[in-house]
């Protein structure tokens, strides 16, 4: 251990002494049972209960007592250096240990039999509650608001986006509205007035329609930058890195795949308005599929796109580095290698095609769809066994060869 890191943990001890002398009236009487889960929150509410810090100290008294702290000790203590994180990790971690006691005394109240679960629904209602009074009350209001604006913008903000005050104060305000209608949904669900499948459908508008205020405040490249989306130019620059692409290149396979997605999203919708034409469907998979695969050819030349893809499967990569040990020859490895992609690619196509239908509102029989799978699986082994013989196709089955992807 280096001095200067001896000298670091040695003043954040000491710091947390300093709270410790300050506050110290007594350790806390009851230990942690388990907590029963609360109301569901969204994704990005997720500040409401912030983890202790792996630098809360265990024993330091709980608000509420003569040690408590306040708004005043804060100001004080943060004064000396102590960060508001680890001060709220402790009021936190207090106020968790008395609800702890809370639910298990519940629990008890009510053994050998289960907690009816309405009782479970109203005390985690008044934990939630409590522990906004709480924090309130401890840091003070201002200081408060400090704390969640900064903790809910760190959520909303995976991508470290730099934001102006009116932009961070107008994402922070979007965003506690989304979280204040979210709970009100939620608990119009636990009380029986609304359905579980509309709920979701409102969750689901409501986070698109959050998204859109986003994006208009501040532009499509921010926005995706800001729930960490990478750029769709970087996302082919990866994907496509192997053939050093020149941005013409890059800007060409861009809108192949742009283009390929949107005609994707097309046959899905028009499966939705017209059931009938799932009968051809995957053979429109496969066409487009096809096409986007000719585009990319004449973009990058066909001959360096086969090799990059070729050196990128994880199929080709295994058959080449076994070879000897499968006893195949070089000129087998290619053949070996077209007919198992054949197959995955069918394969593929025929999952594909059976969730679309399914995400139309048709009744899918998968084991069904599992039986044509392994019924082009058959077939390629048949064909396997033609090309290299019965021994050696055996050695690909049990190294899992036709089941890779």
């Amino acid at each position: 251990m280096t001095p200067v890191l001896r000298l670091s943990i040695g003043a954040n001890v000491v710091l947390l002494g300093v709270v410790a002398l300050l506050l110290w009236r007594g350790r806390p009487a009851a230990p942690a049972s388990a907590v029963p889960a609360a109301p569901a929150t969204p994704p990005d509410a997720a500040h409401a209960e912030i983890p202790p810090s792996r630098t809360t100290p265990p024993d330091l008294p709980r608000p509420g007592t003569s040690g408590q702290l306040n708004a005043t000790a804060i100001d004080q203590l943060e004064q000396m250096g102590i960060a508001r994180e680890v001060l709220v990790n402790v009021v936190l971690g207090h106020f968790h240990r008395r609800w702890d006691e809370r639910f298990a005394e519940l629990e008890r109240r009510h053994a050998p039999r289960q907690v009816p679960e309405r009782e479970y629904v109203e005390l985690a209602r008044l934990r939630e509650a409590d522990q906004l009074r709480e924090l309130k009350e401890t840091l003070g209001e201002q200081r408060y608001l400090a704390w969640d604006r900064e903790q809910t913008l760190r959520l909303l903000n995976a991508g470290g986006v730099p934001l102006s005050p009116a932009e961070a104060e107008q994402a922070y305000r979007w965003q506690k509205e989304f979280e204040e209608e979210y709970r009100a949904r939620q608990m119009a669900m636990e009380d029986g007035v609304a359905d579980v499948a509309d709920l979701g459908t409102l969750h689901q508008q409501a986070q698109e329609t959050l998204d859109r205020q986003l994006e208009q405040l501040l532009g499509p490249a921010r926005y995706r930058a800001l729930r960490g989306i990478a750029e769709p130019i970087a996302d082919v620059y990866r994907k496509f890195g192997d053939l050093n692409p020149t941005p013409d290149q890059a800007q060409a396979a861009l809108q192949i795949e742009t283009d390929h997605r949107a005609r994707e999203a097309a046959l899905a919708r028009r499966l939705q308005e017209n059931p009938a034409d799932a009968a051809g469907l995957a053979a429109e998979l496969q066409a487009l599929q096809d096409a986007r695969e000719e585009e990319l050819r004449r973009t990058f030349g066909a001959e360096a796109y086969d090799a990059m893809k070729r050196q990128n499967d994880r199929t080709y990569q295994t058959l080449t580095q076994f070879a000897a040990a499968w006893e195949l020859r070089q000129d087998e490895i290619q053949p070996v290698y077209e007919s198992l992609r054949a197959f995955h690619d069918q394969a593929e196509r025929t999952r594909t095609a059976a969730a679309m239908r399914e995400a139309a509102g048709q009744r899918v029989d998968w084991h069904e769809v599992n039986a044509s799978i392994e019924q082009a699986r058959l077939q390629t082994e048949a064909g396997l066994q033609t090309l290299i013989g019965g021994s050696r196709l055996w050695r690909l089955k049990q190294n899992g060869i036709l089941t890779m992807r």
